[in-house]
């Protein structure tokens, strides 16, 4: 039976990313969606930054909670195929945090604000 849950935008989803290649994170963690539920429910496809517990003080890294550290590392933007990936929902983040994700892909590609 297929899952009924689609991932939408500003949430944070549990995904299992093996197989990866190279600096790419791997095994199964969080991850912030960016792509609407419209986008994700029609092509089983989702864009989102993994998140990690090691905060390393990179740029591109968003804080979104300190003890425990857990940041989102916005300059590892992907797309997964969620319904392979064992996507299950974890919580959401506020409004200003998706923001601070959007302004530091848009600086990482050079997009207008």
């Amino acid at each position: 039976m297929p899952n009924p849950y689609v991932p939408e935008c500003g949430v944070i989803v549990w995904l299992d990313f093996n197989p990866v290649l190279g600096h790419e994170q791997g095994g199964r963690r969080p991850a912030l969606v960016l792509s609407p539920s419209s986008y994700n429910g029609k092509t089983g496809l989702m864009i989102c930054c993994p998140m990690t517990t090691k905060k390393k003080g990179y740029p591109f890294e968003v804080v979104l909670s300190e003890n425990p550290d857990s940041v989102v590392l916005s300059d590892q933007i992907t797309t997964v195929d969620w319904t392979q990936r064992h996507c299950d929902f974890k919580g959401r983040i506020t409004t200003n945090q998706l923001a601070d994700v959007r302004d530091n892909i848009s600086l990482l590609i050079s997009l207008p604000n």
